[in-house]
């Protein structure tokens, strides 16, 4: 049963100001997995804080304590606390689970395999209690590092487990942390169908239980799925929608996942001025954040709408991409490897060796990213295609055909630029309509001026000519003159042909 949070802080608070440390700790103790699973911890860290050190005397009062040092980041003074500590003074199987999984974070930096050790050590300590909320902190924690080393397969199944756990405590917080975790990992999979089956049904679900709405999060794998399957309004739908929450919850983890997502749902849908004020934006609050490798991160998505857009890519982007290049060579992260292939197709730039593109598709590392592989299959047979190596061409594209066949991701066939994809008529139909569909799209954009989109959107409202020539103080002759541009530009006849022709081709939201 969920416990009153705020009036166990009151009672520590209180505690603490008459320096009752003891019956502070004390609560500390009998309220610790609820107070280390709230959605704001940093009452607690601030009250931690205040105790005096020497108080902390039972080993898990130091281990609370260690855990607000992890959570403040004062990794040294964890390492201090946990070295001080020996395992035989562990009395209980929940100092032994919280005691693994600090050890664990925090030697995952400087030794991975050991960190997994001890997160695994630390669900084996509960595994008598499989439905505490130590469990479920043990499994979310073990998920988290198993994620940093690739391992999506195992990482998803603990995502998973924590989040029945938490759910069921109604802990809906890190359960719902729990469950986008876990679809990010399926997404990384390839299983998209997963994910909109379960998201849909789960976000139903917990609409009816969690007044927080902490759950509308779960929209952030669920746009991500409906972008992959290149249904792009849903996507932005879902992905708009979330956006503020995950600023407003400070979830730092997605920062970023989710812009770059919107970005090139905005690009495929022709919003180029929407990708580049969301470019902007994600700018400027990373780089509050302190986060690295913004201004590359910010280079390759303005770099794709401007090949979307079909202008030049800046000279200080191009740049950016390739010193990255230069000093990683082919340990540059694969979303700037993809990025620099894009570019030497398009002759921005020289340096870019396919041949570590191809290295990374053929390591392990491919399967553990299934659309970035997809995308990787393209464009290497693009680079075959351009060498008249067709054989290779032909067999890097059925990979890529493969993936869709099997996981129903379409849309990175229509990301890239690629004469090869001419080829999908020969391997599958409903691909190169796809691709013909887009490259209708492309040419209407193209064709229709800004005056002629503004006037476009504004049919869609339902308004009369003569009230377009109001709303944009110019003739009604001008303005009939503009409209019949557009009906011949998109091949129709009537107003209500223009705007469904428009909606059908991405040109309408």
């Amino acid at each position: 049963m969920r416990k009153d949070l705020y009036g166990i802080l009151l009672r520590i608070e209180h505690a603490i100001g008459q320096k009752a440390y003891d019956a502070a700790l004390s609560l500390f103790e009998e309220n610790a997995a609820e107070l280390m699973t709230a959605q704001n911890t940093k009452p607690m860290m601030l009250l931690v804080g205040d105790i005096p050190y020497d108080r902390f005397t039972t080993p898990f009062q130091k281990l609370i304590l260690g855990w607000a040092c992890f959570m403040c980041g004062d990794n040294r003074r964890l390492t201090q606390i946990l070295d001080d500590m020996e395992t035989c003074t562990l009395t209980s199987s929940v100092e032994s689970a919280v005691y693994y999984s600090l050890k664990a974070v925090s030697v995952f930096s400087s030794n991975p395999e050991e960190a997994l050790k001890y997160a695994r050590f630390s669900v084996e300590s509960v595994e008598r209690e499989p439905g505490s909320l130590y469990a479920a902190n043990a499994r979310l924690t073990y998920g988290q590092l198993l994620s940093g080393t690739g391992d999506h397969r195992k990482a998803a199944h603990e995502f998973f487990s924590a989040y029945h756990i938490f759910k069921k405590h109604r802990y809906y917080y890190p359960a719902v942390m729990s469950l986008v975790s876990y679809g990010l990992k399926k997404h990384a999979l390839g299983e998209i169908a997963d994910i909109v089956t379960l998201f849909r049904n789960e976000l139903a679900a917990l609409s009816r239980k969690d007044k927080s709405s902490v759950y509308q999060l779960l929209r952030l794998p669920l746009g991500i799925a409906f972008f992959e399957m290149n249904r792009q309004k849903l996507a932005v739908r879902h992905l708009e929608s979330v956006k503020e929450l995950i600023y407003q919850l400070g979830f730092v983890q997605m920062y970023g996942v989710l812009e770059m997502y919107l970005v090139y749902a905005y690009g495929i849908s022709g919003w180029y001025d929407r990708a580049y004020a969301l470019i902007d934006e994600l700018a400027g609050r990373l780089s509050g954040l302190n986060f690295e490798n913004v201004d590359t991160l910010c280079a390759a998505l303005r770099a794709q709408i401007n090949l979307f857009e079909g202008v030049p890519v800046s000279d200080s982007d191009k740049e950016l991409l390739e010193a990255e290049y230069l000093v990683n060579g082919k340990n540059t992260p694969i979303g700037t490897l993809l990025m620099l292939a894009r570019l030497k197709f398009n002759g921005d730039i020289e340096s870019f060796s396919m041949n570590d593109l191809i290295a990374w598709f053929d390591s392990p590392d491919a399967a553990k990213n299934v659309p970035f592989a997809q995308t990787a299959a393209i464009l290497i047979a693009e680079y075959y295609y351009q060498m008249r190596e067709m054989n290779y061409c032909r067999e890097y594209l059925e990979k890529a055909v493969d993936i869709y066949t099997n996981s129903r991701l379409a849309v990175r066939f229509l990301i890239e630029k690629a004469e090869c994809l001419t080829l999908l008529r020969e391997t599958n139909r409903d691909l190169y309509r796809l691709q013909k569909s887009r490259m209708r799209h492309q040419a209407a954009l193209g064709a229709l001026t800004p005056r002629e989109k503004e006037i476009l959107s504004l049919m869609a409202q339902g308004m009369s000519n003569k009230q377009i020539a109001h709303h944009l103080y110019i003739g009604i002759g001008t303005a009939k003159w503009h409209i019949n541009n557009i009906y011949g530009k998109l091949h129709v006849k009537r107003r209500s042909q223009a705007v469904a022709q428009a909606r059908k081709l991405g040109l309408l939201p």
